[in-house]
């Protein structure tokens, strides 16, 4: 088993006979929490307070190791089932799947071992059913497939899984920057620090292989991330907003495409993440030029509105080389384009989507007359918010 990757079983692919109680009698429910307790994984719970990928990756680990000890039938600790009356869909099987939080090795381990226990009890229940809380709910099936009829009612196609699985992101993706977020007032950036900042970064934690799972890989970039923005501002999160179909779709940066295509040893890696933040800070500040060449800008001024929003663009779409989600990027500085004018926050959101959503398309430069009638769609909308 290695550390830095893991292989699980599918729950939803698994047969009864894979779950079946009556398969595995040697299953001890009272000796669970020893068996965690002496596991691998176990040695190394996250800190409370840990990030959720971290979190979520240490999971898997432990679920593998009891996947080797128990069977397959364990990967379904973390859930739960019930017949539901689910919203308009009537009464159907609602699947939740939550991991227990993470606070003291000794708590932690001990509610893993809980969780495991319960889903033993609620598989020997789905064997026999004898209250009748699945089958009498579930949609008749035929016999004669050797399965519970309570098994056939919580797999059925109806099913619905909710996932309560925390997803915190402590960085803002660029497109939630606003455009003072850009800026950086209070701090000094020097372009000639940015190699030895992002070379002491890359060289804080080892880099994971290229074949690690997809959580260690995107701790390490936000750690990355997070060591620019704590040196340079939230602005500097845009690093990885790449052409096409990079780390985030459809952004305006060329020298980093993503971990598996752009990160080699570490002082090339460095050099790389050098450049693409350069590069997007001469991005920012392009656009700060150009912002500038048009404001102030009276709301009336209808064709000054036009020029400028067919401008910008044009601007991204030659930057993002209308590859993948570049519209994306187009929302997002003519977002900050108005946010630059006085429009307020919420009223933004509204215009563009009236005015640009669903007109542009991925890996296609729209006619000149499509964009003309976004930038007349969006001028006229502002004069009249301001009339």
């Amino acid at each position: 088993m290695t550390t830095d990757r893991v292989k699980l079983p599918e729950l939803w692919r698994l047969t009864w006979r894979d779950v079946d109680p009556a398969a595995h009698p040697a299953f001890d429910p009272a000796g669970v929490a020893e068996l965690v307790r002496v596991l691998p994984p176990a040695a190394e719970v996250p800190p409370a307070g840990a990030d959720w990928q971290l979190i979520d990756f240490w999971y898997d680990r432990m679920t593998e190791a009891l996947v080797e000890h128990l069977g397959a039938w364990v990967v379904g600790w973390w859930y739960t089932v019930a017949m539901e009356d689910y919203q308009d869909r009537g009464v159907i099987p609602v699947w939740r799947a939550e991991r227990p939080p993470v606070t003291t090795p000794d708590e932690t381990l001990t509610r893993l071992a809980d969780a495991v226990a319960a889903w033993h009890e609620l598989l020997v229940e789905l064997a026999t059913d004898t209250d009748g809380r699945f089958t009498e709910a579930g949609s008749a099936a035929a016999d004669g497939t050797g399965e519970p009829p309570a098994w056939r009612a919580v797999q059925g196609n109806g099913r619905i899984t909710i996932y309560t699985t925390p997803q915190d992101r402590r960085l803002p993706h660029p497109r939630q920057l606003s455009w003072a977020d850009t800026d950086y007032p209070d701090r000094i950036f020097d372009p000639e620090t940015v190699r030895a900042v992002v070379s002491e970064l890359v060289a804080a934690s080892e880099l994971p292989s290229a074949e690690a799972d997809w959580r260690l890989i995107d701790l390490w970039l936000e750690n990355v991330s997070a060591g620019l923005v704590d040196r340079y501002g939230r602005w500097a999160v845009g690093w990885r907003w790449s052409v096409g179909e990079g780390d985030f779709d459809g952004g305006p940066v060329g020298s980093w495409c993503c971990f598996s295509h752009s990160v080699t040893t570490p002082e090339a890696t460095a050099i790389t993440i050098s450049a693409a933040l350069m590069e997007w800070r001469d991005w920012l500040d392009d656009l700060a030029e150009r912002f500038d060449w048009f404001l102030p800008l009276p709301a009336d001024d209808l064709n000054g509105w036009e020029r400028a929003v067919a401008h910008l663009v044009t601007a991204v779409g030659d930057r993002t080389q209308y590859e993948s989600g570049w519209y994306g990027c187009c929302m997002t500085v003519l977002g900050w384009f108005l946010d630059a004018a006085g429009i307020e926050s919420t009223r933004r959101e509204e215009l563009l989507e009236h005015a640009v959503g669903g007109r542009f398309d991925s890996w296609v430069e729209p006619p000149r007359a499509v964009v003309e009638s976004v930038a007349e769609d969006l001028a006229r909308r502002v004069a009249v918010d301001h009339a």
